[in-house]
């Protein structure tokens, strides 16, 4: 653990300053936003790797080291740190309705739209196409800002994460060694 996290889950006070409004969301994504804050950190890296992924998909002749998987697992890890900063940061109330989404699953489909967005306005020619791009990711923000405002007022409660089946293919497995050696059948069949 580390020492910056070491607030109390339990605390309502615990996310007032370390949640990011949907603006300052946006502007570390796009890197107009400098803070030593990790979340804005991560934020930014989730917004280059989306957009990376973006241009892997898009140019057949990207270089060898670059490929969609490289990226996805690296978005993963970034979910996951966010994920793990989320548990000390994040208010978590027990009796609020399930969200759908870890908070680094959120912040990610932010960034993926975003970039998503940036792209279309900047490469596509149809302008209807560009208009809806904005649009949605106009949306993608309205939903982060309720969303961080259920949060704070304790309405909804943000599942942990879970790496996916992916991760459970692999052998870094977070497990303990004992602990997966049952598990190998279940594996196989993935």
């Amino acid at each position: 653990m580390d020492v910056g996290m070491a607030a109390a889950p339990e605390d309502p006070a615990t996310d007032t300053g370390s949640l990011l409004s949907p603006d300052q969301l946006l502007a570390a994504i796009g890197g107009r936003l400098a803070d030593p804050l990790p979340l804005i950190a991560w934020a930014r890296e989730l917004g280059d790797l989306h957009a990376a992924l973006i241009s892997a998909v898009l140019n057949p002749r990207r270089p060898a080291d670059v490929t969609e998987a490289a990226l996805h697992a690296d978005i993963a890890k970034v979910i996951d740190k966010i994920n793990s900063w989320a548990v000390f940061y994040v208010r978590h109330s027990r009796c609020a309705r399930r969200h759908t989404h870890s908070f680094g699953e959120v912040i990610s489909h932010v960034a993926k739209s975003y970039a998503e967005a940036w792209w279309t306005v900047l490469h596509a020619d149809c302008e209807e196409l560009r208009h809806s791009a904005w649009v949605h990711l106009g949306e993608v923000r309205e939903g982060y800002a309720q969303l961080i405002g259920d949060i704070r007022a304790g309405r909804v409660q943000l599942p942990l994460g879970w790496r996916g089946i992916r991760h459970s293919r692999q052998n870094d497995s977070p497990l303990p060694e004992q602990e997966t050696d049952g598990d190998e059948e279940c594996r196989s069949k993935l």
